[in-house]
């Protein structure tokens, strides 16, 4: 039988440009105002419990929203989900820009709930972009600029935030700092809208790989039936196991950014201001390190390798940080920042590349709709016991309970094997389309491998 017929187009790089855009915007609001907690508590007249809630409405909205969103993803396709979360996203940083008044910290909060949503619908399509409009040698390329976006957006947004507010300034100066951020982001958010509407395309007229061409063909006849497909992929037990890892590096990523403020205030107060830009170095070298991270792995394939180089590098720099923070000078803490920053970044193009490797055939925003699910409310669980440790018993003790999750992560993810179903998929059909086909009529492209 004749192989499936597939293109790569040109256009791929402009889906990929909007989609990252997006996301920009999207993250640019996650630590916006968590990293300006001395001045965002005082212009507000608001607890740092309460600013930590900026960041844990992302971990709420997904335990309730992930998996309805990866439902439209799957039923409707790229396009609804991509204009969805550019929709949600313009509308919460026009939230933000009503926020901008001391007496209206409740548009703050509900901005924050709306972007949140659009975070949804933004990471179970970046999977699924990657698939259906990249080939094989570029997939873990293109799930890197989800990442990119995600982390230059938080890098933007730490930037800008520590340039827009101080404590040393006027409540009118705040003002005006936090009125022409939000109003430009709102506006510039809008014209992504806009962008998105008009040139987002659903997919390509053909697919780009023979493994996007047989998943797809597995799709149409019943095999993508969504809820089937859940309960398929967790029968798995190593994604299962890929679950905790991820869980527990996303957990201490969380929880580390979201008491960062009061860890700099604890050890180097005078040099509060810098918080941000700290957030900003660990934020610009984790895009740095995933770009790389994604090119070796579409050059290599060595998923479980680099996922084990980047948690034991993620373990190590927590522990130098825990130590370096309060024996060293803010200069060195940097580079432990940026370090950590490095690794634990790395680490996520290669657990998500990894739970489409584990589950193939099933669609690629189902197995990352379960994963951001299953964090959600163990990071949010992860970050309050950080911040209560740390409020309780000191930073030392908070600093140890990252290191503890982490070495139990990484003990985990030298548990899961090497198997790789896309990979084997991808090879099957190329050398079948290089002997010219060999299937026997009516078998189908794959078969769904058995848990």
């Amino acid at each position: 039988m004749k192989p499936p017929e597939t293109k790569v187009y040109k256009r791929r790089w402009v889906i990929l440009l909007l989609f990252v855009g997006v996301v920009v915007f999207n993250a640019v609001p996650w630590m916006q105002y968590s990293v300006l907690a001395d001045v965002v508590s005082t212009y507000y007249g608001v607890s740092n419990e309460m600013i930590e809630w900026t960041i844990l409405s992302y971990n709420v909205a997904a335990m309730m929203l992930i998996v309805p969103a990866a439902f439209i993803l799957d039923k409707y396709g790229l396009r609804p989900s991509v204009l969805s979360g550019a929709l949600l996203t313009a509308a919460g940083l026009w939230l933000h820009v009503l926020g901008c008044w001391p007496q209206h910290w409740w548009a703050v909060l509900a901005g924050q709930a709306v972007i949140a949503i659009a975070y949804n619908f933004l990471c179970t399509a970046s999977l699924r972009v990657a698939a259906v409009w990249f080939p094989a040698d570029e997939a873990s390329s293109a799930v890197c600029g989800f990442l990119i976006g995600s982390m230059g957006g938080v890098s933007i947004g730490c930037f800008l935030a520590s340039r827009t507010a101080r404590a040393s300034w006027t409540q009118e100066e705040n003002f005006e700092g936090f009125l022409t951020l939000n109003m430009s982001l709102a506006v510039a958010a809008t014209i992504m809208l806009v962008a998105v509407f008009f040139l987002f395309q659903q997919a390509p007229p053909l697919p780009p790989s023979p493994a996007q061409a047989a998943a797809t063909v597995a799709a149409s006849s019943g095999h993508g039936h969504f809820f089937k497909s859940l309960r398929s992929i967790l029968k798995h037990p190593s994604f299962i196991l890929l679950i905790i890892c991820f869980n527990l590096m996303y957990s201490a990523y969380t929880a580390f950014l979201t008491v960062l403020n009061r860890d700099i205030m604890e050890f180097f107060p005078e040099r509060i201001s810098e918080t941000g830009y700290i957030a900003t170095l660990l934020s610009l070298l984790g895009m740095a390190a995933t770009m790389i991270i994604g090119i070796i792995l579409d050059k290599t394939k060595k998923f479980k390798e680099l996922s084990l180089i980047t948690y034991f590098g993620a373990l190590t720099s927590i522990v130098m940080y825990s130590i370096c923070i309060a024996t060293t000078s803010m200069e060195v803490l940097y580079v432990v920042v940026g370090i950590m920053g490095m690794f634990m970044s790395g680490y996520f193009v290669t657990g998500y590349e990894m739970a489409v490797e584990l589950t193939y055939p099933e669609p690629e925003g189902n197995p990352t709709s379960i994963l951001k699910w299953f964090v959600q409310p163990c990071s949010m669980v992860a970050a309050l016991a950080y911040s209560r440790l740390f409020a309780a018993w000191g930073p030392h003790v908070a600093h140890g309970f990252l290191v503890v999750l982490l070495a139990a992560g990484f003990l985990a993810q030298l548990c899961i094997p090497k198997r790789y179903r896309r990979l084997e998929a991808e090879l099957a059909l190329s050398e079948a389309a290089a002997s010219g086909g060999g299937r026997r009529g009516g078998e189908p492209l794959i078969r769904r491998p058995e848990s």
